[in-house]
């Protein structure tokens, strides 16, 4: 099987390169290797243009691209041209420090913590997990009225963490009724691997 190694180079080689050596070959397969989604997706959809089939294996940083060529190309020569995926959204992260949102009327913070988790699920930019410490655990255990709105963001994709210390502190460890017990080391590769944490 010919080999390509496409790594390194910019568009439009990854699929000049794929280009010249499927015309030299009758039938058979090649291997593409590159190392960014926009060539995954150029050199893709030059060779499914051409009736050729792709399969996709690895992950960042390096893409394997398996291409196989029955035949002549049942396509008319593309133009070649170069697109870059688009941007993907920032990795959020939201954490509860209370189980009131600001500070003041606690009545008031109780009223604004219900209505800020439930409008979470309507969000344009969806959180990658929800992290709960001190007395925001009280918010993901039973008797809580948001277990309801944060168990809907957890069937979304939605990791949810209750801090483990703070459970135990405040003896409700057996009383977690949404997401996982975390600890201190998790809580903080959560944050500091997130683009963007939000505290209500």
């Amino acid at each position: 099987m010919q080999e390509l190694d496409c790594r390194g180079l910019a568009c439009p080689q990854p699929v000049l390169k794929t280009k010249d050596a499927l015309e030299q070959m009758e039938a058979g397969q090649i291997k593409v290797i590159v190392d960014n989604d926009a060539a995954v997706g150029n050199v893709t959809r030059f060779a499914t243009s051409q009736g050729f089939s792709v399969e996709q294996q690895g992950q960042a940083p390096e893409f394997v691209l398996l291409i196989t060529k029955q035949g002549p190309a049942s396509g008319p020569a593309p133009e070649i041209t170069c697109e870059a995926p688009s941007a993907s959204a920032p990795r959020l992260v939201v954490k509860f420090a209370q189980n009131v949102m600001g500070q003041g009327d606690d009545e008031l913070g109780r009223i604004l913590i219900k209505a800020f988790i439930k409008s979470l699920s309507d969000a344009t930019i969806k959180p990658k997990a929800l992290v709960f410490y001190n007395s925001g655990v009280k918010l993901t255990v039973e008797g809580s009225e948001h277990i309801e709105a944060i168990k809907a963001l957890e069937d979304q994709g939605v990791d949810v963490f209750s801090c483990g210390t703070c459970l135990d502190f405040f003896k409700l460890k057996e009383s977690l009724a949404v997401g996982k017990v975390t600890n201190m080391f998790e809580i903080i590769e959560t944050l500091s691997g997130a683009d963007r944490v939000v505290s209500p």
